[in-house]
């Protein structure tokens, strides 16, 4: 498989081995003790994604990100992070509630449990560069690109759950009877794609429930949602991969510098990559050099740190090529990968979706020359990314689409005239023929059916329950269908059967592994 793949490594940079542990941010659970920060050299082999990306380059060439806005959905933020300084950050916050004071979590602040992880996607983003001990830190893909960071409040814990917490962080307290209800994250994603920026990036992953009005509304609106792939590990609980897992988004894998898939690269020992039934893109995602709870430089491993960096890009091609569409965009990113490249055609498979980003060559291939259509966006189950690995026949229902049947064209529709270059039977401005009434009043019925069957679901996220070493123990070869430790294999929650499920835990997952100690 790894010859298919352009080998990312700089001349200047020697390989690595990295021991790594699979860890949940947890609100109420004490961080833990941070090792010595990262030497000189392990700083320089963390910053590989820049040197893969050709950053300098494209830095010095004048795209930096400059007049495009970015909104990210995180936990919280930490301002005063070295890296961030000099950064154009706006927070949006108040979303999640502290069910026992009844007041807002804050948005903007030290507390590593709230904020460490928001903190270190932002610097994929938007960081200078600079440690908080003068050394080498985090260096953004658009460092001056307009950030709109909604602080969708940290998750609660089991501990929190077991004191009578509502498992999901609620956003409104009734004034009556004092009990919560509501979703941060689903506001604070919500208030996200209709900010008025063109990238919404999400390092989260949750139920159907929870982000099915986002995804809706940015299909109709045009907005591109970039979200983290799951995590590999043996010890998830639960799964529910949205807005990953929605049509239309762009799910990003994470790969290493050795151009394997996390948990398949080095220093992983076995742990195979759970992912989602769309991956559309992968990109640099293991031991990047990113931000520890003690603000501290740090190697960490996640798709979460890989999806700002396709995000990043994005809005890298929007500066340059401001006339183009978000959907015209994609499509360029999925033409110009490296296996794309190599094959002279978009490739797709379920462990690296469409290949590697290429940032030069997606910055130097015109984006106008593509329609505007999202090629992520599956709209007939006859569509080859329909068929599930283990499926012996085409769907013949989008319903039972494993690429993914949320948003539908009916939600999309019921929601307003489509301008996302997805077909409609809204009646749009350009004088198109409308539809009878009675098509209308059809559309609204089957949204309305969906809505309320999706509305008995409790949302579903998934999580590490503890700290650990990643299994070393021998897996199922194939990436799609790993099995746990326990010899269960993962229940797949996408498309149709996330609605289809049984009600597990309440987890959740924001996409980061994080290393403690040097290297072995």
């Amino acid at each position: 498989m790894n010859k298919k793949f352009r080998n990312f490594r700089s001349a200047s940079f020697k390989g690595f081995v990295a021991a790594s542990a699979f860890a949940a941010l947890m609100l109420g659970n004490g961080m833990a003790a941070q090792a010595s920060p990262p030497s000189a050299q392990d700083r320089a082999l963390g910053l590989w994604y820049a040197d893969a990306l050709d950053l300098q380059t494209v830095h010095e060439s004048g795209l930096t990100g400059k007049g495009v806005r970015i909104a990210v959905v995180d936990d919280g933020i930490n301002l005063d992070a070295a890296e961030l300084q000099g950064a154009n950050i706006k927070v949006h916050g108040g979303y999640c509630l502290n069910q026992d004071s009844g007041k807002p979590f804050p948005s903007n602040t030290t507390d590593a449990t709230i904020s460490q992880h928001g903190t270190s996607v932002v610097a994929m983003l938007v960081g200078n560069g600079r440690a908080a001990d003068g050394g080498q830190g985090t260096l953004g893909v658009v460092p001056d690109a307009q950030i709109d960071f909604y602080a969708a409040g940290p998750a609660v814990s089991e501990e929190q759950e077991s004191a009578g917490w509502n498992k999901i962080c609620p956003s409104k307290k009734d004034s009556s009877d004092g009990s919560f209800t509501g979703s941060a994250w689903k506001d604070a994603t919500n208030a996200a794609v209709e900010s008025g920026a063109s990238l919404v990036s999400v390092s989260l992953a949750g139920s159907v429930i929870t982000f099915q009005d986002a995804l809706i509304q940015a299909a109709s609106r045009g907005v591109t949602i970039v979200a983290s792939a799951l995590n590999p590990g043996d010890d998830s609980i639960g799964v529910g991969g949205f807005p990953a897992a929605g049509n239309g988004s762009i799910s990003v894998n994470a790969v290493g510098r050795d151009n394997n898939v996390i948990g398949k690269s080095d220093g992983f020992g076995g742990g195979l990559q759970v992912g989602s039934g769309n991956i559309g893109i992968s990109a640099p995602g293991v031991r990047i050099l990113s931000i520890g709870s003690d603000w501290q430089p740090a190697i960490e491993h996640g798709t979460s740190y890989a999806t700002p960096i396709v995000a990043g890009a994005l809005a890298l091609a929007s500066q340059k090529y401001p006339k183009a569409t978000q959907n015209q965009l994609i499509n360029s990113l999925i033409n110009t990968t490296n296996v794309s490249v190599q094959s002279g055609t978009p490739s797709w498979d379920r462990v690296f979706g469409y290949g590697i980003i290429s940032l030069p060559t997606l910055l130097n291939n015109d984006p106008m020359n593509y329609s505007d259509d999202n090629p992520l966006y599956v709209k007939d189950p006859s569509d080859p990314r329909c068929k599930g690995p283990r499926e012996t026949k085409q769907p013949t229902s989008m319903d039972n689409c494993q690429w993914g049947d949320t948003p539908t064209l009916a939600e999309i529709s019921a929601a307003k005239p489509s301008s996302s270059g997805l077909p409609s039977a809204a009646p749009n401005h350009s004088g198109e023929n409308k539809l009878p009434i009675l098509s209308w009043i059809l559309w609204i019925g089957v949204a309305g059916v969906l809505v309320i069957g999706l509305g008995i679901a409790v949302p579903i996220l998934i999580v590490s329950r503890k700290r650990s070493k990643l299994s070393k123990q021998p897996r199922n070869a194939d990436f799609t269908h790993p099995v746990l430790s326990h010899a269960e294999p993962v229940n797949r929650m996408f498309g149709a059967e996330a609605r289809k499920s049984a009600q597990p835990p309440h987890t959740d997952d924001r996409g980061s592994i994080h290393e403690k100690g040097a290297d072995k």
